[in-house]
């Protein structure tokens, strides 16, 4: 059935090239220099209407359960231009391409009996079909045997004369508008008016070799992306493939491997329980206090429990089901989740004493997915059937999506601001270098007369004489909520200096 998809695919070339080529042309103007403003979202939805319109000149009815999907890509790019983080920027595109990926397999193939392994393969091998398929937007049309050759031809010379007469049109203008608008005032102006408002003018203005390559290879990139995509999910096997039917090791190993941890990890979970959570000291090693006690070893027991969950998932998959092979999973699985609890605590009384970083806000939330992820493998222990897989691709999607949206570099700011009675130098360093603009509207919130007396009031100032003349001239196009804020902000700093009798440069 692949077969079929890929070749009335090739057989319908110009259509798909021709939406393809569209796609490119949005693409460019959405993202280009502007990978974080208010039109990527616009491109979310675009790549959402496309694949719509993709899987439907295919004959692939769109389902229900698709939308879901949906409104995950749609949010994670509201987020995208909401804030000014690097880190969620770049995690949020790989959101946005796994669950563009998860959509397209769920919607043209059967994963209801997938296992957990299985969906890990398909991911894989959409990866490969994809980079594969990258030349066939370069192949020649094919046809149809049955069609009257000469009316084919005639038609297929026409669409081929509009379209070289379009892109020939394109190249050309890219060259002459630019030296129109040096040659004339009138018609610079009015052409910089026109486009003002998309910010497009600025990139005439600033035309140079460097831009238009830089223009063509994102134009290449978001034509070819989209049609190789397509391309790859079409060449996709159609079958059934279920791993049911698959040998299974002998139980025997598992039960003595599981035994063994079990009984190691049920031990250490004692000791959490005694000696972190209850507080009881006795005990403890010579010359360690208690608060030592817990700030040591948070990396170690993280690291453990994302070993603990590799080996619970495949000690599923390879072996079959056994009543006491399923006892002793669980029991590694309940006392990974003490692990859990216990690198979670280590880490709020860490906090507690030494202030909120970006790191310690993602590992806890790291640990916290872990923790839900966990409840999900301690049901498929004793369920087979459950669909593991599609359970943490939700949990981490729902979880990730919220992490993103509420801006974590701004609660940080707050909570540090707060429960900081007197900040000094490297705290307000930390606040301006080590988190994004999402915290600027915060640092309002410092005393200038503390800034003032830790010596750290220019460097506050540079910094927001910065945050205005990098954003000053922000356009609808490359709009940013948080960027956005942060100017408010600088605006708001000097005015308050001002009144304050503080001069500022």
């Amino acid at each position: 059935m692949n077969e079929t998809y890929i070749e009335k695919m090739r057989k319908d070339h110009g259509w798909f090239l021709r939406m393809s080529l569209i796609f490119g042309i949005i693409f460019v103007f959405c993202i280009y220099r502007n990978m974080s403003g208010i039109t990527f979202p616009l491109l979310t939805a675009v790549m959402i209407c496309f694949s719509t319109a993709f899987l439907r000149r295919m004959g692939i009815t769109f389902s229900k359960d698709m939308i879901p999907y949906g409104i995950g890509i749609m949010l994670l790019g509201i987020s995208t231009c909401r804030t000014a983080s690097g880190f969620l920027h770049f995690f949020n595109y790989v959101g946005i391409l796994l669950l563009f990926c998860g959509a397209a397999l769920h919607q043209v193939q059967d994963d209801r009996r997938w296992g957990f392994i299985q969906y890990v393969k398909k991911f894989f091998s959409l990866a490969g079909m994809w980079i594969i398929s990258f030349v066939e937007p370069f192949r020649r049309q094919e046809e149809e045997k049955d069609v009257d050759n000469k009316g084919g031809m005639l038609k297929n010379k026409k669409t081929r004369a509009v379209g070289v007469g379009i892109l020939a049109a394109v190249l050309f203008l890219c060259v002459v508008l630019p030296l129109l608008m040096m040659s004339d005032r009138i018609f610079s102006r009015f052409f910089t008016d026109f486009f003002s408002l998309f910010d497009l003018g600025e990139i005439f203005d600033e035309f140079n070799l460097g831009n238009l390559i830089g223009i063509l290879i994102t134009f290449f990139i978001g034509m070819t992306g989209i049609y190789a995509f397509f391309a790859g999910v079409f060449r996709m096997k159609q079958g059934d493939d279920v791993e049911e039917n698959r040998k299974k090791a002998d139980t025997l190993t598992g039960i003595t491997f599981t035994g063994i941890l079990a009984a190691v990890y049920v031990f250490y979970s004692a000791i959490q329980i005694i000696y972190l959570f209850l507080r009881l000291d006795t005990g403890l090693p010579d010359g360690m206090t208690y608060s030592q006690y817990a700030h040591e070893g948070f990396w170690q027991l993280l690291f453990v429990s994302v070993i603990n969950f590799a080996a619970v998932v495949i000690c599923i998959q390879v072996f079959g089901e056994n009543r006491i092979l399923s006892i002793l999973l669980c029991t590694v699985s309940v006392c990974t989740c003490v692990m859990i609890l216990s690198a979670a605590y280590r880490m709020m009384l860490y906090v507690g004493e030494y202030d909120l970083t970006f790191l310690r806000v993602l590992v806890m939330w790291f640990l916290a997915v872990l923790m839900v992820i966990f409840f999900g493998v301690i049901y498929s222990i004793f369920r087979r059937q459950f669909r593991l897989f599609r359970y943490i691709m939700a949990v981490i999607s729902v979880m990730y999506i919220g992490f993103s949206l509420l801006r974590p570099d701004g609660l940080i700011a707050e909570y540090n601001i707060a429960n900081t009675e007197s900040m000094n130098y490297e705290d307000v360093m930390y606040l301006l270098y080590g988190l994004s603009e999402d915290a600027a509207p915060e640092l309002m919130e410092i005393d200038m007369d503390n800034l003032l007396e830790i010596q750290a009031f220019q460097e506050v100032n540079y910094y927001f004489n910065e945050i205005q003349t990098r954003y000053g001239d922000m356009s609808l196009r490359t709009w940013n909520l948080s960027r956005s804020s942060a100017l408010d902000t600088a605006e708001m700093w000097k005015e308050t200096a001002g009144i304050n009798g503080i001069a500022v440069e």
